[in-house]
């Protein structure tokens, strides 16, 4: 699993320059099975019957990122996590006991209607709704102030940036809004200074993509941040971590 998580990282960050990365699980025989494996089934699973599929996913053709497969001894398949729905045990502040896990056994190892989960983000997504976090969205409303529309939010920008907190820093954030209602607009952040500008900006330190809609419910305390970015909602790409200082930098 370690090797997975490995890959869905690459597969993010890869994706922008086009790189697809995937993993192989093989089955072939080595020196230490061969005091092991009857000598016609050591025969049968040479590691040159591994070769094609890798070569294969290292080719420009390739159309695949962030997927397992099986290989071995000519025989190749797609593997992939699945997860069951589970069950919420407690409160979220108690922690269980063995006594309270053994009660909802069933529930917890029930796969019907199990979901293949591509990277955490989705596995996570489905754990969030249970639990009612404090809302800490890149920005917060004002209940007093209302905003409608995307150009009506980055017009506030400039009049609810925190020059403090961002002394000494030089970012620049993209939004890329799509949906009805949306449009391109950046956030140069200089010297403590804040210009808010529509349009697509040449060298962005982090770009933030949203539907406009949920942009909207995002910064009208609908949805969470956390919950957006772990269903896929709210993709970043660029720099993640300089894109959490969005929440600092703008209080509406």
């Amino acid at each position: 699993m370690g090797l997975v998580g490995l890959m869905n990282s690459l597969k993010l960050e890869g994706e922008k320059y086009n790189i697809k990365v995937n993993t192989v699980a093989p089955l072939a025989a080595t020196r230490l099975t061969s005091d092991i494996l009857p000598p016609e089934l050591q025969e049968n699973m040479k590691p040159e019957f591994i070769a094609p599929l890798v070569l294969y996913l290292c080719a420009k053709e390739c159309p695949v990122s962030g997927t397992i497969y099986n290989a071995g001894m000519g025989f190749y398949n797609r593997a992939a996590v699945r997860t069951g729905k589970g069950a919420r045990i407690g409160d979220g502040k108690q922690i269980p006991s063995v006594e309270d896990v053994a009660a909802h056994w069933e529930k917890i190892s029930r796969m019907e209607d199990a979901r293949e989960y591509a990277h955490i983000n989705d596995f996570m997504g489905d754990i969030l709704p249970y639990f009612k976090t404090k809302e800490e969205d890149m920005i917060v409303k004002d209940e007093n102030k209302e905003l409608s529309g995307v150009k009506a939010v980055f017009e506030k920008m400039p009049h609810v940036f925190n020059a403090d907190a961002a002394s000494g820093v030089d970012v620049t954030f993209q939004f890329s809004l799509s949906g009805e209602g949306g449009d391109d607009w950046y956030a140069e952040i200089k010297s403590g200074i804040c210009k808010v500008e529509p349009g697509t900006h040449a060298n962005p330190t982090s770009t933030i993509k949203m539907d406009a809609a949920d942009f909207l419910d995002m910064i009208g305390g609908k949805l969470n941040s956390m919950q957006a970015f772990m269903s896929g909602k709210l993709k970043v790409e660029g720099d993640l971590m300089k894109a959490q200082l969005i929440q600092k930098f703008f209080k509406f």
